[in-house]
């Protein structure tokens, strides 16, 4: 390890051979992941709100983690485990899908993402020293800076718009998020992340069953639905969750929502190569910045 200062906390774990743990690459792989949802959305119906899409990836990524846990044999109640924690997460996981999909519609998707994601690894230090005393290593600083500058560049194209006021719910988005971080990294010292998962997508799907009753869901049903069902579902929730929340057990709050960056580092890759979105200069230079940034993180884990 270097010689910079890290807090003893449940982000320090390490193994029996006295070998210090670091759950960055599931952090990072499962934001990779993350980054599949714009690109499997934009194929579907024109009358898929962004609220429905929102619940139903919830509700498709909490029935696959039934199957899942029933075939391994997994699915229990859970047991010592802080329910309280479980139900703050479950708030949190569905207040994150509302409250994202209305700042990207206040603030415009350019906009929107760079303050959710950029509020994300701020709050979540804020959160981390608050609930687990963890200080951030000098290398978080210096990542966070250069991811936050390269994923303005990467939607700098988009932010001629900009106005103070539309940027309330991305904030509030990017905050919640990393509060879910904090509250979620709680339960995993006892529970396997899929089964937490579950539980969390199941909750977090009944909090939002009104929205199924106030915006038109009948184009869930075709085959066209089902197959973005089953996208956003399992591709981009129900795998990337349960990789971020087992590398977070061994991860420090704020470096892994810094990770978490990764999802616009692929759906920028994404959008490139299978939507063939315009790349400038300014696109790319912000796509190796975040590349950057993760690596720094990464690199800091390994040493």
């Amino acid at each position: 390890m270097n010689n910079e200062k890290i807090s003893n906390s449940p982000g320090n774990n390490e193994n029996i051979n006295g070998s210090p743990k670091d759950g960055s690459l599931l952090v990072f792989l499962g934001a990779l992941f993350f980054s599949g949802s714009g690109t499997i959305q934009s194929y579907a119906p024109s009358e898929a709100t962004a609220f429905i899409l929102g619940a139903l990836r919830l509700l498709a990524a909490g029935i696959f983690l039934i199957i899942w846990c029933c075939s391994k044999n997994l699915l229990q109640p859970l047991k010592n485990v802080n329910k309280f924690k479980v139900l703050l997460s479950a708030l949190a996981l569905a207040g994150f899908q509302l409250s994202f999909f209305l700042g990207v519609r206040s603030a415009g998707v350019a906009v929107g993402t760079v303050v959710t994601i950029g509020t994300t690894p701020i709050m979540a230090a804020v959160f981390g020293l608050i609930f687990f005393k963890e200080i951030p290593q000098k290398s978080w600083h210096i990542s966070t800076a250069i991811a936050i500058f390269g994923l303005v560049l990467l939607n700098i194209h988009g932010m001629n718009t900009f106005n103070i006021n539309s940027i309330l719910f991305p904030v509030l988005a990017g905050t919640i998020y990393a509060f879910y971080l904090s509250q979620s990294k709680e339960l995993l010292q006892k529970v396997r992340p899929e089964l937490i998962m579950m539980y969390l997508f199941i909750l977090s799907s009944l909090i939002l069953l009104p929205l199924w009753f106030i915006f038109p869901c009948a184009w869930v049903l075709t085959t066209r639905g089902m197959l973005i069902a089953i996208g956003l579902g399992v591709i981009t929730t129900a795998i990337p969750y349960c990789l971020v929340m087992a590398g977070l057990k061994n991860c420090d709050t704020a470096k892994a929502a810094t990770l978490s960056l990764g999802e616009p580092l692929g759906a920028a890759i994404l959008g490139f190569t299978l939507l063939h979105e315009p790349i400038n200069l300014m696109s790319f230079c912000g796509v190796i910045a975040i590349f950057t940034s993760v690596l720094v993180l990464i690199y800091t884990a390994k040493k």
